[in-house]
């Protein structure tokens, strides 16, 4: 019973209190808004730049260690690279006119050694050339000189020689008689008959004959 009058009476205050609010306002809101709309219209509006004022997201502190990227000096770093540029290319020059005086030396080098290999086989050619013709002095020409000179020398017919001599046309298809060493008119007309067939001198009995019978003397 008692929180229902106390409920009462708190909705009749609530209710009372609301009713003098409308009653003593009036035309005050309209006029309150009128005043705030003058109050907004008279007062400087301000700047984008006054209202909103941009503040750093980040406090970036300059350091004498770090430069910004503005401050680089283009042509001083231009400069070094040319430099770096430069001594690259002269590296490369020294290192390419160091191979090619290598290579120099060394071509100089092969034509040098087949020079001096060249000269030594021509030096062994001409003693090679000139041992062979020693060779063929002593072993041909020298004889044939000799047999040349004493071709028409005439031997002495001794019985042994005679006998040899007579086998010898025998077998060469003359017929100097009994091979018997005796130097009868058969023999020497078989001798004067192979002189005439093989162009030598006639007559004698000479070592021209003798080397063309084959004959030991």
């Amino acid at each position: 019973m008692k929180s229902s009058k106390v409920k009462l009476l708190s909705a009749s205050v609530v209710f009372l209190f609301t009713a003098g609010l409308l009653s003593g306002c009036g035309d005050e809101p309209e006029d309150a808004a009128t005043q705030s709309q003058e109050q907004v219209t008279d007062e400087p509006i301000q700047s984008l730049e006054t209202i909103i004022e941009p503040e750093p997201l980040v406090d970036i502190q300059e350091t004498d260690d770090i430069e910004p990227f503005g401050n680089i000096d283009l042509e001083e770093e231009m400069s070094s690279m040319e430099g770096i540029l430069n001594d690259l290319s002269d590296e490369t020059s020294e290192s390419i006119d160091t191979a090619a005086k290598t290579a120099g030396d060394a071509f100089d080098k092969m034509i040098d050694a087949a020079k001096e290999t060249a000269n030594e086989a021509e030096i062994a050619v001409s003693e090679i050339q000139e041992d062979a013709a020693d060779a063929l002095e002593a072993t041909v020409v020298e004889p044939a000189n000799e047999i040349m000179e004493d071709s028409h020398e005439v031997v002495a017919a001794t019985p042994g020689l005679i006998r040899r001599v007579q086998q010898a046309l025998a077998n060469a298809g003359y017929n100097p008689g009994p091979v018997d060493g005796i130097s009868g008119p058969r023999t020497l007309s078989a001798i004067e008959n192979f002189q005439q067939d093989n162009d030598l001198a006639t007559g004698e009995l000479t070592k021209e004959t003798l080397r063309a019978l084959g004959v030991d003397f």
